[in-house]
């Protein structure tokens, strides 16, 4: 098993998280959007929304697969369920980060 590949693998998924927090941040600030009364079928859309492309992109993209040529040897469905929910919770992660300097400021 090799450490460095599945480190590589968890920054690649990191980088994946960033543009995608970005573009789903994009998304769902249109000025439609904010004239939702309710936050919270916001918030559950956009979470159902990451889940969903979490799991399209770790199906299609074989660099975003944590343990991908890491010599440890998972079914691939297993392989790519951790990985989507990994995407899933680095995005939400940067989410919470990214929030974190909007209330500073």
């Amino acid at each position: 098993m090799s450490v460095e590949v599945i480190v590589q693998n968890i920054l690649n998924l990191l980088v994946m998280a960033i543009i995608m927090e970005a573009a789903i941040m994009a998304l769902f600030s249109m000025s439609s959007m904010h004239d939702m009364g309710s936050k919270r079928p916001v918030e559950a859309t956009r979470d159902g929304l990451i889940i969903v492309v979490s799991f399209i992109l770790c199906y299609k993209v074989n660099i975003l697969r944590v343990f991908a040529n890491s010599g440890l040897h998972l079914p691939v469905l297993i392989d790519i369920i951790i990985s989507a929910l990994m995407l899933t919770r680095l995005t939400n992660f940067v989410r919470v980060f990214m929030s974190r300097f909007k209330k500073e400021d």
